[in-house]
């Protein structure tokens, strides 16, 4: 699977006798690596053709995600429940940028399709699943963190209030899949904190 909020495709299809095969979302150059890898296992791809065949975009994330990284690495960031893509956003954020996770909510765990992403966070991460958004706007405001990645809703007050934040709805809707996008990803959650250094006076 490619998108983690298709719990009720990927059950359709496992009732018509498809094989799931667990791995982490194809979201930055780790995930995008294990992704691949979990396919090329099932084909019989021997490791060395498959390191030779993922090198050149490897080597091309890694350049193009550096000069993000420098940006988001030891910064906070905080997930409001809104479109199931908190938890591998989180793994990038975490192991890729840098970035500290205050929390990391989301609508729903599904653990057939999030364990794989739940062990890569840091050991400790707070996981909040559904919607209390009055006691996450209180943990959100205490953590005071750099990112808050949220909802349209939220998204106004909390700006109103100082804190940066990014759409989810625009992470939705952009493409953040594979290696070439993963310096695209990341410079989503840099443009936050540009504009509001930009905007400070």
């Amino acid at each position: 699977m490619a998108q983690p909020y298709l719990s009720e495709t990927v059950r359709s299809l496992l009732h018509r006798g498809a094989e799931l095969l667990p791995s982490p979302y194809p979201f930055g150059i780790e995930g995008t690596t294990a992704w691949l890898r979990t396919a090329a296992d099932v084909w019989g791809v021997s490791n060395e053709k498959f390191e030779a065949a993922i090198a050149p975009a490897v080597s091309r994330a890694k350049t193009g995600l550096d000069r993000y990284r420098n940006v988001l690495d030891g910064r906070k960031a905080f997930f409001f429940p809104d479109s199931q893509l908190e938890i591998p956003l989180a793994r990038f954020l975490s192991r890729e940028c840098g970035m500290e996770l205050t929390e990391v909510g989301t609508p729903y765990i599904d653990r057939m399709l999030m364990d794989a992403e739940i062990a890569l966070l840091p050991e400790g991460t707070a996981l909040a699943e559904g919607q209390d958004v009055e006691r996450q706007l209180d943990r959100c405001r205490e953590a005071h963190p750099d990112i808050t990645v949220c909802g349209l809703g939220l998204a106004n007050p909390l700006e109103a209030e100082g804190m940066s934040t990014k759409w989810s709805i625009e992470l939705v809707f952009s493409p953040l899949h594979g290696y070439d996008q993963a310096a695209d990803l990341a410079e989503l959650f840099v443009r936050p904190t540009e504009r509001r250094r930009r905007l400070s006076v």
